[in-house]
């Protein structure tokens, strides 16, 4: 991304496990994008689809029978979207302060929800994307797209910037720390997370640790829970625990296992 940050790649499990077909494209424009599609894996009666918190908000379109489009906010727990039988699907991840189709108080109002797409833009893009028959074609006219609503600000890049510590630190950092680093008071800090996130910059500071966890746990980095809750801050094991298993469902030990079975 412009300005030398780089978000991370956000880790969603349970497309891969509970959808067919998923695939993933990333496109950088003014913003970075993740534009990508999956399937229902049972055609008569379909599993929900399970977002994990990742620091993102994604825009996710029914294409086919069902016209119906959501809008998938920010979150500090695991949220299902229902899938139609039949159904294919395509998506769109917008890094952190970059939803062109949320603003401001609505972005933190909204946070945790997911809620159908009712604005004349939300409408228009899921007009252009329904009518076209393949990702690749998908993917361009709602690229095309969100280069015209677009926009800059000074705020908006001084949260990439209060974004790129935190990534940097991964997640391992106070807020305290972050205000020295910074320049600027922790109130305001919190000001532009609720502005461009829907969240306070400690709960982003935990997803960054959240999302990179869920990353040593899928490689098989580390068979020590205990040795993950020491690297990451954690008071000890059972708050590791805890912590893992609001952002999923799942203890570490249920979601490893289940991972291997997938593997």
């Amino acid at each position: 991304m412009k300005n030398g940050m780089t978000y991370l790649e956000p880790i969603q499990p349970f497309f891969e496990l509970k959808t067919d077909n998923f695939y993933q494209d990333c496109v950088e424009s003014q913003g970075k994008y993740w534009f990508y599609s999956f399937s229902s894996k049972n055609k008569s009666n379909p599993n929900n689809v399970t977002f994990l918190p990742d620091g993102c908000t994604n825009l996710v379109i029914a294409c086919g029978k069902y016209f119906e489009a959501h809008m998938v906010y920010n979150t500090v727990e695991a949220v299902s979207l229902e899938m139609k039988p039949d159904t294919e699907y395509f998506a769109i991840r917008f890094e952190p302060g970059e939803n062109p189709f949320s603003k401001g108080d609505e972005i933190k109002a909204n946070a945790g929800k997911i809620l159908p797409a009712e604005t004349e833009d939300l409408k228009k893009i899921y007009s252009l994307v329904t009518k076209e028959p393949t990702f690749e074609q998908r993917m361009a006219s709602a690229s095309d797209f969100l280069k015209t609503i677009e926009t800059k600000s000074s705020t908006k890049e001084l949260f990439k910037q209060l974004l790129d510590i935190i990534i940097s630190k991964n997640g391992l950092i106070k807020i305290s720390q972050l205000e020295e680093l910074a320049g600027y008071s922790s109130r305001y800090i919190n000001h532009l997370f609720d502005m461009n996130a829907g969240l306070s910059a400690k709960q982003f500071c935990n997803i960054i640790k959240f999302q990179l966890v869920l990353g040593e746990i899928n490689r098989g980095e580390s068979n020590s829970f205990s040795k993950i809750a020491a690297d990451y801050r954690f008071y000890d094991q059972s708050h590791f625990i805890h912590e893992f298993k609001a952002y999923t469902g799942m203890t570490p030990s249920d979601y490893s296992e289940a991972m291997k079975i997938a593997g």
